[in-house]
């Protein structure tokens, strides 16, 4: 063989060139391998509970409201604008408004009160909460345990009877402190008992 590095002619089992010193042994590529960080264990997931009774009691009292609102308001323009036209049948205008934007405002509320509810989750892990605002938005944002300055519980009326309740967080922002809420959480209770274990648990480690 040849010294790649001056050209002497060298036996085949030559280590080292005698002319120039030039190391003949092969370099052997080592692929380095990157340790993937350890992923954190998953403890357990709140998903908001759909309950159709609570959510139609809802949607009718806010489309009750829109209906009055529009009937007042678009439907006296509306009476205003026919009356040029000949037509005086008030009732009909105001019935007709009232009734459209109530059942719009109602069947509105319905889905999109089922979508956020199927989209929202709630994943909590050794040290943070990974959650989804809303159906719409689609991004995943993170909740650190210890950004977590307080917590609380509240039912509202209508949620006693189906033992639903809200848990929400107050925490600390970059510039001012925001509120994290779950919604409609089923045995609430129990839940928040199991939350706040988790961030005891995760703060004494962080200390």
């Amino acid at each position: 063989m040849q010294c790649k590095f001056c050209g002497q002619k060298l036996p085949d089992n030559a280590l080292c060139c005698s002319r120039c010193g030039g190391s003949m042994e092969k370099k052997v590529k080592t692929k380095t391998i990157i340790p993937r960080p350890r992923e954190e264990e998953l403890v357990f997931n709140i998903k908001p509970a759909f309950d159709m009774s609570i959510i139609s009691i809802r949607a009718f009292f806010l489309a009750l409201f829109i209906g009055v609102v529009a009937t007042a308001t678009i439907g006296t323009f509306l009476t205003v604008v026919l009356s040029f036209f000949g037509f005086l049948d008030y009732q009909f205008i105001f019935w007709t408004t009232g009734g459209t934007f109530f059942m719009l405002t109602f069947l509105l509320s319905v889905y999109i009160a089922r979508k956020n509810t199927m989209a929202r989750k709630f994943t909590f892990y050794q040290t943070k909460m990974e959650y989804t605002y809303n159906a719409f938005d689609g991004k995943f944002r993170y909740l650190e345990y210890t950004s977590i300055l307080d917590s609380s519980v509240t039912k509202g009326p209508l949620q006693k009877m189906s033992n639903l309740g809200n848990i929400s967080f107050v925490c600390v922002g970059s510039f001012h402190d925001y509120i994290v809420a779950i919604g409609d959480v089923r045995d609430p209770d129990y839940v928040y008992k199991k939350v706040l274990d988790l961030i005891e648990v995760s703060k004494n480690l962080a200390q």
